[in-house]
């Protein structure tokens, strides 16, 4: 593949590299904050103990935490929230064996002054591997970012892929909703579902646009043939709900359970 064909993945940082726009500030000062013993030697970063932290879905998902606790992969992502400059960081912190939700925290940073502060910080792990999604950040607000992360595991035939829509109001995170996507290739068919997002400016709109949350559906002929039965019929389906905020609930509702039913009608078949 030429060179200029690999996409790079911005969000990448390194731990001892510095912020953009915070001279004498590293990641590895702010992942401090989340992880307060954190230290470093030359080749890694091992710490003990973090901030409380909760399970963004709520109560029943996480709440192990390893230890000791070895910083992996950390993902760094700009974003605005109620018209304010923040930092994003995704921070893996090691696996647990049998775990089948393995923690990864995401913390959120106020970037108005030089030093970012921490603001909220949660375990976002739904499944094995967590990541940022592609994109990472959905517009819903005129000075409002969400932030969507993915968490999936997978094996020779299946993919299954949770992605969890995210927003910070207030200094502290909530999620907006969760959702599955379900892939599986036969000797028949490709299955393949997806999730997208999009801000739907609009009237009587304040303080967040309406997001609309489509699953794609689509069934296509193997790529290759591994036997002689007959191929499934390709088709392609979508479902789509408007998540409207609710000042009352203080919270997005959802104006249809259609993304939900198919979901449902979907889900390993």
């Amino acid at each position: 593949m030429a060179q200029d064909a690999v996409v790079r993945d911005r969000t990448l940082a390194e731990l001892i590299a510095q912020v953009p726009g915070h001279t004498g500030i590293s990641y590895f000062d702010l992942v401090k904050q989340v992880i307060p013993d954190l230290a470093r030697d030359e080749t890694r970063a091992i710490g003990h103990r973090t901030v409380t932290l909760r399970h963004i879905a709520g109560d029943g998902f996480g709440g192990t935490i390893p230890d000791p606790i070895r910083i992996g992969v950390l993902r760094a992502l700009p974003f605005e929230s109620e018209g304010k400059p923040r930092i994003a960081m995704l921070i893996d912190i090691g696996k647990i064996d049998d775990l089948g939700e393995q923690p990864h925290i995401l913390a959120v940073f106020d970037a108005t002054d030089r030093r970012p502060t921490l603001l909220d910080a949660v375990d976002v792990g739904l499944d094995r591997v967590t990541s940022l999604a592609e994109p990472a950040l959905v517009r819903i607000g005129e000075h409002d970012d969400a932030i969507v992360t993915t968490s999936q595991h997978f094996n020779s035939a299946e993919n299954y892929t949770w992605t969890a829509l995210i927003s910070l109001r207030g200094g502290k995170l909530g999620l907006i909703d969760r959702f599955l996507a379900y892939s599986a290739w036969t000797c028949t068919s490709q299955k393949t579902q997806a999730f997208s997002f999009k801000g739907v400016p609009g009237a009587n709109n304040t303080p967040y646009y309406a997001i609309a949350v489509i699953m794609s559906d689509i069934g296509t002929p193997p790529e290759e043939r591994c036997d002689d039965r007959m191929l499934a019929a390709p088709y392609a389906r979508t479902a789509t709900a408007v998540y409207r905020w609710d000042a009352g609930k203080a919270l997005f509702v959802a104006d249809s359970d259609a993304v939900q039913r198919l979901q449902e009608q979907t889900a390993e078949r």
